[in-house]
């Protein structure tokens, strides 16, 4: 779903090395959303955009099936991914 939306940063904690915006698109609710700041070589852009509320609009537009009040189970829970093993951080030697 495509929402075109427009924003405003509200406030800047640099100390903090956060902010908050004000995200706003027709026929959806206002999000005010904290976000970080962007890091050196990210433009404002990278953030607002990785920040967005979209999905959340977007899922509010969905309908819902109400589940019943006292419902229980259990989950188990997945194995865990495997994580790929870091790269070497040695330097290799130089040939001359």
């Amino acid at each position: 779903m495509n929402i075109t939306y427009s924003y405003k940063v509200i406030s800047v904690d640099a100390a903090a090395r956060c902010m908050e915006i004000v995200y706003e698109a027709e026929g959806h609710q206002t999000m005010h959303i904290g976000a970080r700041l962007p890091f050196e070589g990210e433009t404002l852009e990278d953030v607002v955009r990785a920040f967005s509320p979209v999905a959340l609009w977007w899922e509010r537009s969905l309908p819902v099936v109400i589940p019943e009040v006292g419902a229980t189970g259990v989950i188990s829970p997945e194995a865990a991914p495997a994580f790929p093993t870091p790269p070497s951080t040695q330097i290799p030697h130089a040939v001359l």
